[in-house]
């Protein structure tokens, strides 16, 4: 082990009911890793008002605000400093933007206008380096076994998710973290197969989970 004091940042993405939080939980079992969790708790609970659960139930309405505050958590959670050698944090900024607001900007549901907001929006929150990453850890789950572990888990704000939208994020995810599109990202990418079993996943992501840290 490194006797360094460098920290390194690790972004767990991948679609909904990819198994993102599973990998997590698991995680937090390993000292090395200080865990930092999607902020659902702000997205449900904004001063009484759950974002979340709006977007859901009319995108065209909130899909801007809620893009908008889920761009500005997570920034702030970028920035959250850490006493472990790893920060493992549940998706990033980078997928906020190049995922959920593009695909809303496809299905006509963002404006143009309130899509160029956002991307300066993003440009402006990462321009300081404060949302530096080290790795990005690709859960690629197909959308039909990311829908069965939804149905399976449920969650009453993800009750109205359709095998369609979930189709439509995975092709922004392919894009984003396989073919590289459009988007400039030079963070180094693991893919794992989340297809498979909880096992072969963890032992997927420990093993490189350690290697980050080991010279």
């Amino acid at each position: 082990m490194s006797s360094s004091s460098k920290k390194f940042t690790i972004a767990v993405e991948g679609n909904i009911g990819s198994g993102k939080s599973s990998v997590l939980a698991h995680l937090a079992n390993s000292s090395l890793c200080d865990i930092v969790a999607e902020p659902i708790d702000s997205w449900t609970n904004l001063n009484g008002h759950n974002i979340l659960a709006m977007l859901y139930d009319d995108p065209q309405r909130w899909g801007f605000a809620f893009q908008a505050n889920a761009q500005m958590t997570l920034a702030k959670l970028h920035a959250q400093p850490t006493k472990a050698p790893v920060k493992v944090m549940e998706r990033s900024i980078y997928s906020a933007r190049h995922c959920f607001v593009e695909n809303l900007y496809r299905s006509k549901i963002l404006q143009g206008v309130e899509y160029e907001i956002l991307k300066d929006w993003f440009q402006l929150l990462i321009s300081n380096g404060s949302c530096h990453l080290d790795l990005i850890i690709y859960l690629r789950a197909t959308p039909e076994t990311c829908l069965q572990r939804i149905h399976a888990r449920k969650r009453s704000e993800e009750e109205s998710i359709s095998l369609d939208y979930l189709q439509k994020l995975h092709e922004c995810h392919e894009e984003w973290l396989i073919n590289r599109h459009n988007t400039n990202l030079s963070i180094p990418i693991l893919v794992v197969d989340a297809n498979q079993t909880k096992e072969r996943v963890y032992n997927d992501t420990n093993t490189h989970v350690e290697n980050l840290v080991s010279y």
